[in-house]
């Protein structure tokens, strides 16, 4: 009787568990992955150099903007969650002259990406990365936006699709609001 009880108690347990792993798979599919705006425990840390040439061919390099806020923002052009978030950021971009919005073209062809920035309306420069700069920052996956302050440390971020209210989490964690 009490191996009958255990059995149907850990029956119970694997149910609930795979159920709650179809609910996060399904909404996954779905292309609306779980955000991860400013976890507990989030902190602060240097932003690794973000260098290159951009989609444009015009050489970028970080440290320029030094003494500016950035929103950085990984993108492909492969990735639905990706166009979704490009007017969020925009109508971002527009309300906060004050911060510069900065792209990370990962792991896409860059023609194909060049076409999706025009296509979309994305007209912040973006710097194609082919890995070493998603690595340094360690995007799990994309979109993936991170906030550095005017002093170039990486204060906030949003594993995810970036909407309006999670950009605006973001320019308060910039000191922005």
């Amino acid at each position: 009787m009490v191996a009958i009880a255990l059995l149907a108690a850990l029956g119970a347990v694997t149910l609930v568990i795979g159920l709650r792993g179809a609910s996060q798979a399904t909404e996954e599919a779905a292309g609306t992955p779980p955000v991860d705006a400013y976890p507990a425990g989030f902190e602060p840390f240097a932003a690794p150099a973000v260098a290159g040439e951009t989609l444009t061919g015009e050489a970028f390099d970080l440290v320029e903007l030094r003494g500016t806020p950035v929103v950085l923002n990984f993108w492909a052009s492969w990735c639905g969650p990706c166009r979704k978030e490009i007017p969020a950021l925009a109508a971002f971009q527009a309300a906060h002259p004050d911060l510069a919005v900065v792209g990370v073209s990962y792991q896409d062809d860059p023609a194909d990406a060049l076409a999706f920035a025009e296509e979309t309306g994305a007209a912040w420069p973006s710097v194609i990365d082919d890995g070493p700069i998603g690595s340094a920052f360690a995007v799990p996956g994309l979109p993936a936006t991170f906030f550095i302050d005017a002093e170039g440390r990486v204060v906030g971020r949003i594993l995810g699709e970036a909407t309006e209210a999670t950009l605006a989490q973001g320019a308060q964690a910039l000191g922005d609001s």
